[in-house]
Order: structure tokens, then C-alpha cells, then sequence
């Protein structure tokens, strides 16, 4: 029998905690609660970069959703490691891919899937987690693993290398970030960040990991703790391609900024540049697709005092968190407009499938911030015309 180490919350309590309180302003879109704060989701993540034209985009209209937190049984045993895979069906219903805690590893971050003709591992999901689960495991070297279509257990993939100066040069918050481009410095490589020890690995197919850049201000530029590594939109960065890593320049794991307000500093090569660049301030976005109304094609990102996330600090605090957070919808002329609001802090991320807007929120963090509690939730704006 799973033992439990602490008591669980009031379900009741939970449920008033997580209330979801979404208005939208365009009164040709609604929303719809499809998992509520207090259910069974613990920190749940939308594959926020949706292409349904990969391995897992079928049946239409249906995306992946991952989940750090959940353990075969609820509360929380130190010793079994947690996460989840899940897919949501256009019609709400939520598909179990690999059950919480079933590959015994600890957490599923921010997953990724390869691109056909990626070695032999093309279709194949890639995420990042500890190998030692909770709190404790944050600060050891992390691991990559992958799953197969069909697979319902993930395997190992690889550990990084240790590098740089900082944090013992352990790659703990380990992430993914981008499949590198046809044409690119990049090309035929997965980049991994590490806000631990500030680096950018490069991952190939056969599995070899080295350091590609180290952003700890001693060995590398920096010190930059990278929270994000994508390609910008060509029409707000100007040019196709540009690679760019967000963080905040002077800052790493042991000394951060609560009010962390983030810049976009481009990859060149393999160095990055210290000037934030100024057209992506705003932060990165998702174009909606063509079923999303009188909106589709513009630019929607998540939006909280100036972060997508304030997870990372509102740790283990058995309270509410605030309603502060919103969704910015950049038209075509480069124009912002409040598009959602009363969104609940924590971490929210958005993916788009058809005429939906997906919306998954973590609140408290599972893993890092001690809140062993299901707090997670799903929702779904979506486009009410034909």
C-alpha cells in the first residue's frame, strides 16, 4: 500500500481554491470548462507548439496533454516517481496514454515530438525529468526519455553531460526546447535547456549529449537562465529562423528575480547575443488556425504581470492564488488586446485544435513547490460561429 506522508486537503476547499472564473470579451466565443481545479490533474501541460500532422494527431480535433504531477495513487510517496500522458478528444473525453506514474520516473516536462526522419526516433515524444522524484530530485542530473507511438511507458534516452560553473554544472530543470531547422546551425539536433546550470545541450539520434552553449557569464555568455527556447514568428522577428532562448540576463538558478519580467536574446551561431530584441517583448504566441473565427491567423499568448508563469513561486501555500492572469491577442496591424481574463496564476499554456483554444493551468507546482494536491485544470475557448 502507497504510504502518505502528509494529509490531504479538503476536497471542498480544493475545489473553491481553483473556481474558474474565465470571461471572454468577444461574445462570439465561450468557454467551457472541460477539467475543473480539484479533480485528478495535477500540473497539467497543452503541447503548447500543436501540429496535428505528426504520429499523434488522430483522430482530428484532439490534442496531447502531459501532467508533471499524479502518482498511482493520490498524495504523495516519495519513493514512485509521477506524470502522465494524456490525449482530450474533441468531444472532451480525456485519454489515459501512459498512466500517472507508470514509467517510474519522476515528472513529464514540457514534451516534445521529433520530427519524421530524426534518426530512427521520427514520431517519437522527447521530455525531460528527474531521476530522483520531488523536491530533492530538482537539483541532481536529469534525464531525457522518449515514447514511442503506441508505447505506454517511456524509455531512457540519455543523461547530459554536467558543464559550466553553476549549480555544480548539474542539468536539473531540464527542458525542451526546439528541433533544429533544415538550413540552420541547428539542423538535425534536439536543444535542451537547463535553468540549473544555464546551458543549451544539443541531443542527436544516436543518443551522444554535449554541452552547445554554456550561459553561465564564465564560460559562455551570461549568466542567462533560460525559461523558453523557440523560433520567433518571421512576422513579428522579421526574418525566418530566428532561434532565440528566453530568460533573464544576470540571473540563474541561485539567484532569481520574483519580479522576473523576461527578455528574447537570439541564438547566433553557437553564442547568444545580450540584447534582448526588442520586437518580441511581448513574449511568444501561437497563431490561431482557421477555425478559430474573425481571429484566426492572429497571434494569442498566455499573459501574468508581464510572465507566463509565477508556478515557481507560490510553492507549497495552501491558499488561492490570484485571478491576475490573461490572454493578449496581437491582431494583424501588431495592435494587443485583452482577449481573456480572470485567469487564476500559476503556470497557463495554450494549443490550439481547430476552433478551440485549449487553456491547461498548473497553479501550485507538484514537483517543485511541494503542493501535493490536484489543482490542475482544462479549458477550452472556443469559436461559437459555423
Amino acid at each position: 500500500m502507497t504510504k502518505m506522508t502528509e494529509p490531504m486537503m479538503d476536497p471542498v476547499r480544493l475545489k473553491q481554491m481553483c473556481a474558474m472564473r474565465v470571461e471572454v470579451l468577444d461574445p462570439d466565443y465561450e468557454v467551457v470548462e472541460i477539467v475543473a481545479g480539484g479533480e485528478f490533474l495535477y500540473d497539467p501541460q497543452v503541447f503548447w507548439d500543436w501540429k496535428p500532422d505528426n504520429a499523434w494527431g488522430k483522430p482530428e480535433g484532439s490534442i496531447l496533454i502531459s501532467d508533471i504531477g499524479g502518482q498511482q495513487q493520490p498524495g504523495w510517496d516519495p519513493a514512485m516517481g509521477h506524470g502522465a500522458l494524456y490525449r482530450l478528444h474533441a468531444d472532451n473525453r480525456l485519454e489515459t496514454i501512459m498512466a500517472p506514474g507508470a514509467g517510474r520516473q519522476a515528472g513529464v516536462f514540457r514534451p516534445i515530438i521529433a520530427p519524421e526522419g530524426w534518426g530512427d526516433w521520427g514520431g517519437h515524444i522527447f521530455f525531460c525529468s528527474q531521476i530522483i522524484p520531488g523536491r530533492r530530485g530538482a537539483v541532481v542530473d536529469h534525464m531525457i526519455y522518449r515514447l514511442g507511438p503506441g508505447d505506454d511507458k517511456p524509455h531512457g534516452f540519455g543523461i547530459p553531460p554536467r558543464a559550466g560553473s553553476l549549480g555544480g554544472g548539474i542539468s536539473g530543470a531540464l527542458m525542451p526546447g526546439v528541433f533544429g531547422r533544415p538550413g540552420t546551425p541547428e539542423e538535425g539536433l534536439l536543444l535542451i535547456i537547463s535553468m540549473h546550470n544555464c546551458t543549451i545541450y544539443a541531443v542527436r539520434p544516436d543518443a551522444t549529449i554535449e554541452p552547445w552553449i554554456v550561459m553561465d557569464g564564465v564560460n559562455g555568455p551570461g549568466p542567462l537562465m533560460p525559461y523558453r527556447l523557440y523560433y520567433a514568428d518571421p512576422e513579428i522577428a522579421g526574418e525566418p529562423n530566428m532561434l532565440v532562448v528566453e530568460g533573464s540576463w544576470g540571473t540563474h538558478f541561485g539567484v532569481q528575480n520574483r519580479t522576473y519580467k523576461p527578455g528574447h536574446y537570439r541564438v547566433v551561431g553557437r553564442t547568444v547575443e545580450p540584447e534582448s530584441v526588442a520586437a518580441l517583448s511581448g513574449g511568444m504566441g501561437h497563431r490561431a488556425p482557421a477555425g478559430f473565427g474573425h481571429y484566426a491567423g492572429q497571434m494569442f499568448r498566455p499573459e501574468n504581470h508581464g510572465f507566463i508563469s509565477s508556478v515557481h513561486w507560490t510553492a507549497a501555500e495552501p491558499q488561492a492564488l490570484p485571478y491576475s492572469a490573461e490572454i493578449i491577442r496581437r491582431d494583424a496591424d501588431g495592435k494587443e488586446h485583452v482577449f481573456a481574463t480572470n485567469l487564476q496564476a500559476g503556470q497557463n499554456l495554450l494549443g490550439f485544435t481547430n476552433n478551440r483554444l485549449i487553456i491547461t493551468n498548473v497553479r501550485h507546482s507538484y514537483s517543485s513547490g511541494n503542493f501535493h494536491e490536484p489543482d490542475g485544470s482544462i479549458y477550452a475557448i472556443q469559436y461559437k460561429g459555423a
